[in-house]
Protein backbone atom coordinates (compact mmCIF):
# COMPACT_ATOMS: atom_id res chain seq x y z
CA UNK A 1 0.00 0.00 0.00
CA UNK A 2 1.11 3.36 -0.54
CA UNK A 3 2.15 5.44 2.35
CA UNK A 4 -0.18 8.71 2.99
CA UNK A 5 2.77 11.21 3.28
CA UNK A 6 3.55 10.27 -0.34
CA UNK A 7 -0.19 10.87 -1.15
CA UNK A 8 -0.73 14.18 0.12
CA UNK A 9 0.75 15.82 -2.18
CA UNK A 10 -1.27 14.43 -5.27
CA UNK A 11 -4.59 14.60 -3.55
CA UNK A 12 -5.81 18.04 -2.57
CA UNK A 13 -9.25 17.39 -3.09
CA UNK A 14 -11.99 14.90 -2.19
CA UNK A 15 -11.85 11.71 -4.08
CA UNK A 16 -14.68 10.78 -6.26
CA UNK A 17 -16.83 8.44 -4.70
CA UNK A 18 -17.64 5.13 -6.28
CA UNK A 19 -20.90 3.55 -4.83
CA UNK A 20 -19.55 0.20 -6.26
CA UNK A 21 -15.75 0.36 -4.46
CA UNK A 22 -17.97 1.02 -1.28
CA UNK A 23 -20.06 -1.62 -1.69
CA UNK A 24 -17.47 -4.40 -2.81
CA UNK A 25 -16.25 -3.43 1.00
CA UNK A 26 -18.65 -6.07 2.34
CA UNK A 27 -16.46 -8.60 1.07
CA UNK A 28 -13.98 -9.07 4.06
CA UNK A 29 -11.70 -11.32 1.53
CA UNK A 30 -11.80 -8.88 -1.45
CA UNK A 31 -8.09 -7.55 -0.76
CA UNK A 32 -7.79 -6.16 -3.97
CA UNK A 33 -10.78 -3.90 -2.97
CA UNK A 34 -9.59 -2.65 0.48
CA UNK A 35 -6.66 -1.84 -1.13
CA UNK A 36 -7.95 0.59 -3.69
CA UNK A 37 -10.28 2.11 -1.53
CA UNK A 38 -7.16 2.55 0.83
CA UNK A 39 -5.49 4.10 -2.20
CA UNK A 40 -8.10 6.39 -2.93
CA UNK A 41 -8.73 7.88 0.80
CA UNK A 42 -5.73 7.47 2.65
CA UNK A 43 -3.98 10.40 1.17
CA UNK A 44 -7.27 12.36 1.79
CA UNK A 45 -7.42 11.38 5.38
CA UNK A 46 -3.85 12.53 5.32
CA UNK A 47 -4.37 15.66 4.20
CA UNK A 48 -7.12 16.77 6.33
CA UNK A 49 -5.59 15.97 9.47
CA UNK A 50 -2.54 17.68 8.26
CA UNK A 51 -4.53 20.37 7.44
CA UNK A 52 -5.99 20.56 10.94
CA UNK A 53 -2.69 20.99 12.48
CA UNK A 54 -1.16 17.80 13.10
CA UNK A 55 2.14 16.44 12.43
CA UNK A 56 2.96 13.82 9.90
CA UNK A 57 3.52 11.06 12.32
CA UNK A 58 -0.07 11.96 14.11
CA UNK A 59 -1.43 12.07 10.80
CA UNK A 60 -0.16 9.01 9.52
CA UNK A 61 -2.31 7.75 13.04
CA UNK A 62 -5.11 9.26 12.27
CA UNK A 63 -5.12 7.45 8.64
CA UNK A 64 -4.69 3.95 10.28
CA UNK A 65 -7.31 4.89 13.23
CA UNK A 66 -9.54 6.08 10.72
CA UNK A 67 -9.66 3.25 8.49
CA UNK A 68 -9.79 0.73 11.36
CA UNK A 69 -12.76 2.56 12.23
CA UNK A 70 -14.06 2.90 8.98
CA UNK A 71 -13.48 -1.19 8.58
CA UNK A 72 -15.55 -1.38 12.04
CA UNK A 73 -18.35 0.35 11.34
CA UNK A 74 -18.84 -0.66 7.56
CA UNK A 75 -18.92 -4.27 9.49
CA UNK A 76 -21.82 -3.60 11.76
CA UNK A 77 -23.77 -2.11 8.82
CA UNK A 78 -23.15 1.49 10.52
CA UNK A 79 -23.22 3.20 7.44
CA UNK A 80 -26.58 4.21 5.54
CA UNK A 81 -27.27 6.28 2.56
CA UNK A 82 -30.25 7.75 3.90
CA UNK A 83 -28.13 9.33 6.59
CA UNK A 84 -25.65 11.01 4.39
CA UNK A 85 -22.83 10.62 1.53
CA UNK A 86 -19.94 8.59 2.22
CA UNK A 87 -17.70 11.30 2.16
CA UNK A 88 -19.57 12.72 5.21
CA UNK A 89 -18.93 9.43 6.75
CA UNK A 90 -15.50 9.42 6.16
CA UNK A 91 -14.71 12.95 7.29
CA UNK A 92 -16.76 12.21 10.61
CA UNK A 93 -14.27 9.11 11.37
CA UNK A 94 -11.55 11.39 10.53
CA UNK A 95 -12.24 14.35 12.57
CA UNK A 96 -13.11 12.01 15.84
CA UNK A 97 -9.50 10.35 15.01
CA UNK A 98 -8.39 14.05 14.83
CA UNK A 99 -9.72 15.11 18.13
CA UNK A 100 -8.45 12.19 20.12
CA UNK A 101 -4.49 13.33 18.91
CA UNK A 102 -5.18 17.01 20.28
CA UNK A 103 -6.33 15.35 22.94
CA UNK A 104 -3.17 12.96 23.61
CA UNK A 105 -1.30 16.39 23.51
CA UNK A 106 -2.64 17.42 26.59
Amino acid sequence: MAEPAEKEERVSSSPQTRKTLIEKLDNWSDWSSWDEFYRTYSGFVFHVARKSGLSDDEASDVVQETFIGVAKNLQKKKFDTSQGSFKSFLLNQARWRILDQFRRRK
